[in-house]
């Protein structure tokens, strides 16, 4: 698909705080692979602006959006039709517009999945603990379910959060954070060690040690302090950049109604990670 004599199409990415955001580099670099012309904007709203994204996608012809947290449930409510997969998961990150409608769909268990995939980590069969039970969790409980794990834990301290996955995903199972059972793979999901925090772990070596795999959807810095205790335990350790880059993938292949590769997300990953 070239669309380079063609009018160029437009993307962008929604959320609240989108100084550091990776996806307009992310994008840009799948686009020009194509050779498609097209330009991606960052939306910055606050909880008030941000269900008008929708006015703001027909006003400027924007065919394709991301979602970041915390508006992926506030999105997930004004869809016109959502995905079967975005409706099970009860968010979305991607919107597509087209003939006028809105739909809704969600990426991040591609990304979640691939991530573990790329390292050489199965995930089939695997005893997974996630830490947190936040937006960011929804996407992995799914995509880990698809794949096939054992177990999914999910621990965390809100009860109110804990009780909604419980409903939306009646096969998992749950803890306090003071109470993690041993397992093969320990996923961390809160905002712990992320930047300005990067001291932070959200659980100790204690914990750490009972697993197999460590991984962290944060990922700057990539290797947050929970990933330096894992790896420091002998403990295989899958960094979230990944995560982010194949979930954008994900996106283009709805946007552009095509199937990718997603190896060619592979040096923009390594590009990216040089940075931090």
């Amino acid at each position: 698909m070239n669309t380079a004599n063609k009018e160029p199409l437009h993307f962008g990415v929604l959320g609240n705080q989108l100084g550091h955001s990776l996806s307009p580099e992310i994008h840009e670099d799948l686009l020009r692979q194509q050779n498609i012309c097209g330009t991606y904007k960052k939306y910055e709203l606050n909880e008030n602006e941000a269900p008008h994204i929708l006015e703001v996608m027909k006003a400027e012809n924007i065919r394709g959006m991301n979602v970041t947290m915390p508006y992926k449930e506030v999105i997930y409510q004004l869809m016109d039709v959502l995905d079967p997969h975005a409706e099970k998961i009860g968010a979305v990150n991607t919107i597509l517009m087209k003939d006028g409608k809105f739909y809704g769909y969600n990426t991040d268990y591609i990304g979640a999945v691939s991530m573990f995939h790329k390292d050489g980590v199965s995930l089939a069969g695997r005893e997974i603990v996630i830490l947190g039970s936040g937006g960011a969790a929804k996407g992995l409980i799914y995509g880990f379910h698809m794949d096939g794990a054992a177990k999914i834990t999910v621990a965390a301290r809100n009860e109110k959060a804990i009780e909604y996955l419980e409903e939306r995903f009646p096969y998992i199972h749950t803890c306090s954070l003071t109470d993690i059972p041993a397992g093969d793979i320990l996923v961390n999901t809160t905002p712990l060690g992320m930047y300005p925090h990067i001291g932070e772990s959200p659980v100790d070596v204690s914990v750490i040690r009972q697993f197999k795999v460590a991984s962290d959807i944060v990922y700057n810095p990539l290797i947050t302090e929970f990933l330096r205790i894992a790896k420091e335990e002998g403990l295989q350790i899958v960094t979230g950049l990944m995560m982010l880059v194949d979930q954008a993938i994900g996106s283009e292949e709805i946007w552009l109604d095509k199937k990718l590769d997603y190896n060619m997300g592979n040096r923009i990953h390594d590009e990216l990670a040089r940075k931090f």
